[in-house]
Parts: C-alpha cells; structure tokens; sequence
C-alpha cells in the first residue's frame, strides 16, 4: 500500500475526489477544511468520489464521505456517485449503508483531467480529534447498524475532548 493522496479536479460545477493509495485519518484534516470551504459557497451541480485506486480507507475517512453526501442533498438534493471497481472496498460500503446514499458504479470509464492534490494541513490533535469525532457521527447517522458500531468510539471521542 502506498501512503494516500487525495486528487481534485472540476468541470462545470461538478467536483471530483480521487483517493489514491491508502487513506487514512491522518488525511482527514485536509479533506475535512476543503469540503468545508467547498460547500461554502454555491453548492457543486455533481459530486463524484473516485475509489478506483484507493488500496484501504478508514471510518474516518468514510465518515468524511457520508457528510459529503448528506451536504449535496441538504443543499441541491442530489446524490454522490461513487466510482468503485474494488471489491473489498464494495464490501465495505454497502455494510456501512452507503448504497443508500450514495449512487454506487463499479464499472466506469472516467476521466477528469488535470487534478491537483489537496494541501495537507497539520493539525493539532484537538482539530484531529474533532474531525473524526464528527466523522463518525456522521456515520452512525447512515442506518441503526452504524449507530451501533460507532457509539462507543463517539463516546471515547467526547470523553478525550471533554478532559482537555
């Protein structure tokens, strides 16, 4: 697995994400203040989050993606496609409730053009913690199962932000 990127291009208002190698939550900073600076302003006509070459991706990052789909459809109530030809990451998606969120492709031919990598931004450990605190209430938002899974890591989470 290579260290993960995250990749973004648009054309005509619509966005794409491209994660390439393995994400992880140490990425979810920099993701978090671009969606946020993305959505913003006028809301994106499309929105596309490209897995076909990520290796592995966290709950973090998952989370991240379900608060991308929940934002387009508060703002123009679209849906997101996601791209996806891996298997395992399928797997993974359709467990989390993603399929009902999100428009599923696993076969797709789709290029965007000239991408840029997002800024990785440090952070300090208390944005961290905030970013996958939010995260993962944003997953245990997606069906009762993830609400189940997540509780005790949402709980954890509060527990550490409310000690510091």
């Amino acid at each position: 697995m290579i260290n993960g990127k995250v990749l973004h291009a648009s054309h005509d208002g619509i966005h794409v994400l491209r994660f390439v190698g393995d994400i992880r939550y140490t990425l979810s900073p920099s993701i978090d203040r671009f969606v946020k600076q993305l959505f913003s302003g006028p809301p994106p006509a499309g929105f596309v989050i490209d897995l076909t070459e990520t290796d592995g991706i966290d709950s973090t990052n998952l989370g991240l993606l379900a608060r991308i789909a929940n934002l387009m459809k508060n703002q123009n109530g679209s849906r997101v496609t996601i791209l996806s030809d891996r298997t395992d990451i399928n797997a993974v998606l359709i467990s989390m409730a993603f399929d009902e969120v999100f428009d599923i492709v696993s076969h797709a031919s789709f290029e965007c053009g000239a991408e840029k990598e997002l800024a990785r931004q440090d952070s300090d450990k208390e944005t961290l913690t905030r970013t996958v605190l939010e995260a993962h209430r944003a997953l245990m938002d997606l069906s009762e199962h993830n609400e189940k899974m997540f509780r005790d890591v949402v709980t954890a989470l509060e527990k550490n932000m409310a000690e510091e």
